[in-house]
């Protein structure tokens, strides 16, 4: 039957299209072999990989120092070393050499404390913007001590820092010259402020009051109080407060009693005194290590205290090597600084000054005359 015949063909020409398009397609023809004799050309050379961006240079060690323009106006200035150009970052109207500074939390800002030193005079206090180069003034007036010359018998503003959480603190001593403590019924002598009543600390030295006040928003606040003891070198006096020890770093224009190092060994001691006889025997020989080697300093009776001062050396080849145009003399006292293997020496004499040596090769890198308060800058902590 034609109908069946032609259905059968259709089917079978359908199957057919049908697996030709199942095939797979062919496969592009591979290049052409270049002819005999010729190389094949090279692949493309690949773009080179950008450069990688150059790692941030650290910061140099950096020194800053108040400088006096005239007896009543002061710079706070900051130089990097060892060649840095000055820059001031404030200048206030007080005397250089009766002013403390310090650094609040990652060394943004920082404060300016100037103390009275007669009648008729207050202390000062600026809050200062490193970045802005300029301060505004702190009122202290709220504070103890705040509005008066610092007589005796009457309470003192001793400092004025930052705590970790960047805010000032005052702290204030309330010293028993001449008044006498008070006595409860029990016989037991204590000492009053405000409403409280606290115990006379024992100890030796002259009775008062170690007290803390944090500046808030609403002004300044008491945050701690404590009875204490002063005036001696074993007195506690306002280290007798926790709130001491939470202060970011405190620098003034006096002179220093801390001592860096350790007690010099008995074998070098014997060595310091015969190259240097003569030294009053009240005094000792200490040893502060550097990366230069030991540098050896006398430890000399400043009333109560000892002091850093001259003779000052290195310990090189097994000999003492001085400190090349140190303008103090036996006598002076000195602030003495490490860091970064540079030594700060401050200067505490008829004149006053600042100076910088590199450890590592014993050379004078810097001498900052009439610089008082000299520290290097703090380093940003690491987390």
């Amino acid at each position: 039957m034609p109908l069946r015949r032609w259905n059968r063909a259709l089917l079978a020409l359908l199957a057919l299209t049908a697996c030709k398009k199942e095939e797979p397609a062919a496969a592009p023809p591979s290049p052409a072999a270049p002819p005999a004799g010729q190389a094949r050309p090279a692949p493309p050379t690949p773009a080179p990989a950008p450069p990688e961006a150059p790692a941030a240079a650290a910061p140099g060690t950096m020194v800053a120092y108040l400088l006096p323009q005239d007896p009543e106006r002061c710079d706070w200035v900051r130089r990097t070393l060892p060649a840095g150009e000055p820059t001031a970052l404030f200048t206030f109207n007080a005397p250089c050499d009766r002013s403390m500074v310090s650094w609040g939390p990652g060394a943004k800002e920082g404060l300016v404390f100037t103390w009275p030193s007669g009648e008729g005079e207050v202390p000062r206090a600026w809050r200062v913007d490193f970045v802005a180069h300029s301060g505004k003034p702190l009122d202290l007036k709220g504070l103890p001590g705040g509005t008066g010359a610092g007589a005796p018998d009457k309470p003192s503003i001793e400092a004025i820092g930052f705590d970790a959480q960047g805010r000032p603190v005052a702290i204030i001593s309330d010293v028993y010259v001449s008044r006498t403590p008070k006595k409860g019924a029990d016989g037991k002598a204590f000492l009053p402020f405000e409403k409280d009543r606290y115990p006379v600390a024992e100890g030796e030295g002259v009775p008062g009051l170690a007290l803390a006040y944090r500046l808030e928003d609403g002004g300044w606040k008491r945050i701690e109080t404590k009875a204490s003891t002063f005036d001696t070198d074993i007195s506690q006096g306002t280290d007798a407060l926790d709130a001491v020890r939470t202060l970011s770093s405190l620098v003034k224009a006096s002179p220093s009693h801390e001592m860096p190092g350790d007690n010099a060994p008995e074998g070098q001691v014997a060595k310091l005194n015969a190259a240097f006889p003569g030294l009053d025997d009240s005094g000792e020989w200490r040893a502060m290590p550097t990366p230069g080697g030991p540098f050896y300093y006398r430890g000399e009776q400043g009333g109560e205290f000892l002091y850093p001062s001259p003779p000052v050396g290195f310990e090189q080849d097994g000999k003492l090597v001085d400190l090349e145009g140190l303008l103090a003399k036996n006598g002076d006292f000195l602030d003495l600084r490490l860091q970064d293997g540079f030594l700060l020496v401050g200067i505490h004499a008829n004149a006053r000054a600042a100076q910088i040596w590199d450890t590592r090769t014993k050379e004078r890198l810097l001498t900052l005359e009439d610089a008082v308060a000299a520290a290097f800058w703090p380093k940003a902590r690491t987390p």
